[in-house]
């Protein structure tokens, strides 16, 4: 006795898969200070976590080589350091990173600055 599974079905079975695969490789990971103030920037309307606070944004690609094997992205906070830090991954990212079987990395990182006491 031999079942097969109908084509529609299959198709349909693919279909939600790749759905899956897809959401679960998109995310977004945030630090914040519970006791930090951010700092202001009115002019950010956004309508979102970042509301009235000044952004500042990495968005590179890191190449690494058959003997690096990670990388140090440093960049001058100031002096008072971190409100919050948000780290993305996209299904972009993902593939990036896999195709080039982890040697081509793409980075996303949103930070906001602790507001400075005057």
């Amino acid at each position: 006795m031999k079942t097969t599974i109908p084509l529609s079905r299959l198709r349909s079975l693919l279909l939600i898969s790749m759905i899956t695969i897809g959401m679960s490789s998109c995310y977004s990971v945030r630090l914040i200070s519970r006791d930090g103030v951010a700092e202001p920037d009115y002019s950010n309307d956004s309508q979102d976590f970042y509301k009235n606070k000044k952004t500042n944004t990495i968005d590179t690609t890191i190449k690494l080589g058959i003997t690096k094997g990670s990388f140090e992205l440093i960049r001058d906070c100031g002096p008072t350091g971190f409100y919050a830090l948000e780290y993305r991954v996209t299904l972009g990212h993902v593939l990036l990173s896999g195709i080039t079987l982890g040697r081509v990395r793409k980075v996303k990182v949103i930070y906001v600055r602790l507001k400075e006491d005057n």
